[in-house]
């Protein structure tokens, strides 16, 4: 059994060590194990001068002959038996210490805290928690909802380990998985507006909309859409919450268009709304996972990203289309 003590910067000295590098100490491990340089060669995949030049240097620096020669063959010193455990130990420490550390996701104790938009989290989060519990149960996932313009400076204050959501300013400094891409719907009340089955941007712009901020510059993609058709919608209100886009739909006749998986959602919580999807690729949002760069090969983060993306598998599939027009 070795002891290894607490030292501090001004018990090492800098000027001999920085002579001595981890690969001499492995050169030494295998000279003083084997006693032999042709063997150590060959555990080292070196050629025989390089070991001797490495023992000669050894020699130099410990201050001691290491391997002398006895008959036919090499013995360690006294100095060298000593040293040997000692080596072994410390090598294997090294070694732990580079090693990878073995993940075991049903041995995590701790948070992972995950920023996600409130309805992304409804339509998400209870499915993920199913999966999770049963892989690591002492893992809790903290969510906060969080505008998408703050994601980045929360991610780089270690405030959040990741975020959920669209995030229309593609930062740089940060890594990214798209999940899935989200097309948009027409939410309206049957009872307040009747539209035709087909959808084209005059159809579109025709009744009063009503946009939310909470989606960031999705009001702007639409906006741009209908412009490039030579059409413009009157917004008549705006909100800075989705929670109201059914209140108002189901006393106005209007329409709020909305990405596809937010409009089911609300529908969901909100009955006698209908949607309609909009069938055009130039409405449409990516929908990521986001993190630190300091977090790339973190297998917790990595862990936390397998699990969204088998999550939101479905929103890859080519069925949403078909789904919606059955609503």
């Amino acid at each position: 059994m070795f002891f290894i003590g607490y030292i501090t910067v001004n018990d090492i000295d800098a000027l001999k060590l920085r002579r001595l590098d981890l690969n001499s100490l492995v050169a030494l491990h295998a000279l003083l194990s084997t006693r032999s340089v042709s063997r150590s060669a060959d555990l080292l995949c070196l050629g025989q001068p390089a070991v001797s030049h490495i023992l000669k240097k050894l020699r130099e620096q410990c201050g001691d002959p290491l391997l002398c020669r006895d008959g036919r063959g090499l013995t360690t010193t006294p100095y060298a038996e000593a040293l040997l455990p000692a080596l072994e130990a410390w090598l294997g420490e090294a070694q732990r210490l580079l090693a990878p550390p073995a993940f075991d996701p049903a041995a995590l104790d701790g948070v992972y805290r995950l920023a996600m938009p409130d309805l992304l989290e409804a339509a998400l989060l209870p499915e993920l928690i199913a999966a999770l519990q049963p892989q690591a149960p002492g893992l809790r996932l903290e969510v906060a909802a969080m505008a998408a313009d703050e994601a980045e400076a929360a991610l780089e204050a270690r405030r959040i380990d990741g975020a959920v959501g669209h995030f229309p300013a593609r930062s740089a400094r940060l890594s990214r998985r798209e999940l899935f891409r989200s097309g948009f719907v027409c939410l309206h009340h049957a009872g307040r507006l009747a539209l035709p089955a087909a959808l084209d941007a005059a159809a579109l712009a025709g009744p009063p909309h009503l946009y939310t901020s909470y989606i960031g510059n999705s009001a702007s993609l639409i906006d741009d859409y209908l412009a490039a058709h030579g059409q413009r919608r009157r917004v008549i209100a705006s909100t800075a919450s989705l929670l109201a886009i059914p209140l108002l739909l189901e006393r106005l006749p209007a329409v709020a268009v909305l990405p596809a998986l937010i409009g089911r959602v609300l529908r969901a919580e909100a009955g006698g709304l209908t949607l309609r999807p909009v069938s055009d690729a130039a409405l449409e949002i990516a929908v990521e996972h986001v993190w630190h760069p300091r977090c790339d090969a973190d297998p917790l983060r990595r862990f936390i990203d397998a699990l969204l993306w088998r999550q939101t598998a479905a929103w890859r599939e080519p069925q949403e289309e078909a789904e919606l027009a059955g609503v």
